[in-house]
């Protein structure tokens, strides 16, 4: 197929790190957002980009919600960048304008495939693991805090097959950061579900980036405890993991266990290096006054968990104390480490 014409729905910082790098590689790709005045700034000024490596702006194509309907387009591909709460109601607003060939990529954390399928089709849903990390603080401006040559995309198709659409996404998505195509969708998410389940929950509830965890003595024992609840659901229902942030998820299984936890968190520390010091986008959310998407993390842990009989009590204390976060009635803190103990 020939992806011509493209959109990121949800612009927000993976979302414009994906239109501006895109859009600097030639493409024709329209930026929709919500926010009225990242948008406007977009339209006035372009796209700043701040990297590690490089800063650059792009002039960009840019359009509020409303203008979608006006301007009447049918693309090849849509990038899906909006929070996993608001995954339905977007990608039943887009399906008008997908063409008949025309694909749904998902590039969210969590795992929304399988409520994406029904309202734009199964052949028309595509997984992407995003795996860079960036930040989006002022309009018009992103932050891109992991290194570009850090492998950023993971794409593969629902039943596992490995078709020329999906090599020619990984094609397309190389001038944004090093992609490749999976056999193992479910196995890549499960993987990337568990990382944002240790590193955006706990910062969240700590109010540390992910440099200021790694040197925390307290994070790393609450991390091989998530790890080893949200894989013991995963494999229950049949999915084999990929490694968990370049770390083999038996390493977390067998570190839950007491057995090379000294390697594990060796490990854990090393790999971590990559990720650079950004602001998980829990973390974000958090310092933004937004809503979380902890139910789609840690919570959708805890529902797999129940659904096939495996408790996940960590999981569930991390969601109990980030609501209590959203709701204003506590303050972030690396004292509510201590807090979670009380939910066990």
């Amino acid at each position: 197929m020939a992806l011509e014409k493209l959109a990121i729905l949800g612009a927000g910082a993976i979302g414009s790190t994906i239109g501006a790098y895109l859009t600097r590689a030639g493409r024709d790709i329209t930026l929709i957002d919500m926010w009225p005045a990242h948008v406007e700034a977009m339209k006035r000024g372009g796209l700043r980009v701040t990297a590690q490596d490089e800063t650059f702006a792009v002039n960009v194509k840019a359009a509020h919600l409303a203008d979608v309907g006006a301007h009447r387009n049918q693309y090849d591909a849509v990038f899906l960048a909006v929070k996993s709460y608001d995954s339905v109601w977007a990608a039943s607003f887009i399906e008008p304008h997908l063409k008949p060939s025309g694909v749904l990529v998902s590039v969210q954390n969590g795992i929304n495939e399988d409520r994406l399928a029904p309202v734009v089709g199964y052949t028309r849903t595509i997984g992407c693991v995003v795996t860079f990390g960036a930040g989006l603080y002022e309009p018009g401006h992103v932050t891109r805090t992991s290194s570009s040559a850090r492998p950023s995309f993971t794409l593969g198709e629902l039943n596992g097959m490995m078709t020329p659409r999906v090599q020619e996404l990984v094609t397309l998505l190389g001038p944004a950061g090093p992609s490749h195509a999976t056999t193992n969708l479910w196995g890549e998410r499960w993987a990337k579900l568990t990382v944002n389940c240790m590193a955006n929950a706990l910062a969240g509830i700590t109010g540390m980036n992910n440099a200021e965890m790694r040197e925390h003595p307290e994070v790393f024992g609450v991390t091989v405890e998530i790890a080893g609840e949200a894989l013991t659901v995963a494999q229950t229902l049949g999915v084999q993991v990929e490694p968990v942030g370049a770390i083999p998820a038996q390493a977390y299984l067998d570190g839950r266990r007491g057995v090379g936890l000294e390697d594990l968190r060796a490990l854990w520390v090393e790999r971590g290096k990559s990720v650079g010091a950004g602001r998980p986008s829990l973390l974000q959310d958090i310092l933004k006054g937004r809503r979380t998407e902890v139910d789609y993390l840690n919570g959708y842990v805890a529902r797999k968990g129940r659904e096939v009989g495996v408790p996940t009590p960590i999981n569930e204390a991390i969601v109990a104390v980030t609501r209590h976060l959203e709701a204003g009635d506590l303050a972030q803190s690396p004292a509510n480490l201590q807090l979670l103990r009380r939910y066990l």
